[in-house]
């Protein structure tokens, strides 16, 4: 049965989705769900596929919440891109090639604290490393940046 209603699926979405792709993966994500609802399917063929049709009208819907979802945070982000202020180019490169010159774990944690905003505690969590090991990592990239800075400048 569900070879039979797959090609139908497949023209339900296309016609109700922007980016065609995204047909196939709802396709799969029904036939997904009604597979392990499979004990649930209606016994008469037509029943059945109303029922499957159903699902695919369910897994639509979380398809469009997520969608708009996405949307409004892309939205909020490029406002936030809008209103942030612009730094020197020149500057930035030059940073980061300072930080990309770090050993790998220093220059991880200097990007998680400075550019991302966290805490050495919530850097050290997120790198899975003791909050004391990021303090010590901490100073010995702070003291490298200092005299790298100084010795480009």
């Amino acid at each position: 049965m569900l070879a039979e209603v797959a090609p139908a699926l497949l023209g339900y979405f296309v016609n109700r989705v922007e980016v065609r792709a995204d047909a196939a993966d709802l396709v799969s994500e029904t036939l997904a769900t009604v597979w392990r609802h499979v004990r649930r399917v209606p016994e008469p063929r037509d029943e059945s596929q109303m029922w499957v049709f159903g699902v695919a009208r369910n897994v639509l819907r979380n398809h469009e919440r997520g969608a708009r979802r996405r949307d409004t945070l892309a939205a909020r982000l490029r406002s936030a891109l809008v209103e942030a202020p612009e730094a020197d180019a020149d500057e930035l490169t030059e940073l980061r090639v300072l930080v990309a010159s770090l050993p790998i774990e220093l220059a991880e944690l200097v990007r998680l604290v400075y550019w991302d905003g966290f805490t050495i505690e919530d850097a050290a969590r997120h790198l899975g490393i003791p909050a004391s090991t990021a303090r010590g990592r901490h100073q010995r990239a702070k003291a490298a940046l200092q005299a790298r800075l100084a010795v480009a400048r």
